[in-house]
């Protein structure tokens, strides 16, 4: 399912939309012309109200994990910024450090993003990150609590380092949460099921343009609406993938890495 992701956003959206008109229109056209064309009006009546109920819960389902998927997407990009802003003040520090430990630190610090964008921003990253950003992770933060602080400066300095070096495992942890948090299977059995049989209600009306109409368009706002939950829920990849250009900038800028 997540393979459509990999195409660009309007045709991954378009593809969805064609998917679900299909699956609702063409059942719709097929089976009703082996159906008597007069339903009894007690039977559409009893349909209708099935389908707006069901229609009902399926579309709060829908909205209810769109609202979780797009938080839990902003609340990623937030951490990430997060991430990267204790970077940039580890780098800021290290430039005012003025001692011979700063040139291997910076090495650390620059190592440490170059895991962060090689191992740790795709899907398969275990839950407690890679091995290589854990171990420039320890590097960094060992070099950094065996400062030897000779003056005033260097004492507050290593102090505000440590500090940051806490809040960059915080902050790296919540990424990685937040990275692996996906939408349950059971999520989707629900919004397909649903799909089906709404769908299935309209086998109580004759074919005419007019309901076909009707269909296709449920049929292309349940697929658009669909796409936009899968690509919000897969962070790493796809249209709504988080941008990771700040922390390639901090390695050309702040730590002047080629």
């Amino acid at each position: 399912m997540a393979a459509i992701l990999q195409l660009p956003g309007w045709l991954g959206g378009v593809l969805a939309m064609l998917a679900t008109i299909a699956a609702s229109v063409l059942p719709f056209v097929l089976v009703r012309g082996w159906l008597s064309d007069e339903l009894p009006t007690r039977t559409r009546d009893v349909v209708e109200t099935v389908a707006i109920r069901i229609g009902t819960v399926h579309g709060l389902i829908l909205a209810l994990v769109f609202a979780e998927a797009q938080s839990a997407h902003t609340s990623l990009q937030q951490d990430v910024s997060k991430e990267v802003a204790t970077i940039e003040h580890i780098a800021l520090q290290l430039d005012q450090w003025n001692g011979s430990e700063e040139d291997a630190l910076r090495k650390q610090l620059a190592a440490y993003i170059a895991a962060v964008l090689q191992s740790e921003w795709q899907r398969s990253t275990p839950m407690n990150g890679s091995r290589e950003a854990v171990r420039a992770y320890n590097d960094l933060d060992a070099g950094v609590l065996n400062l030897g602080a000779e003056t005033p400066q260097q004492q507050s300095l290593r102090a505000r380092m440590i500090a940051n070096m806490d809040d960059l495992q915080d902050h790296r942890k919540a990424r990685l949460s937040l990275f692996h948090r996906g939408l349950p299977s059971l999520f989707w059995w629900m919004a397909l099921t649903g799909f089906g049989i709404i769908a299935g209600c309209f086998l109580v009306f004759p074919v005419t343009p007019v309901h076909i109409a009707i269909l296709s368009v449920y049929g292309a706002y349940t697929g658009l609406a669909l796409y936009f939950i899968l690509a919000l829920s897969h962070p790493y990849a796809g249209p709504a993938a988080i941008d990771t250009s700040a922390y390639t900038m901090v390695l050309n800028d702040e730590l002047k890495t080629p």
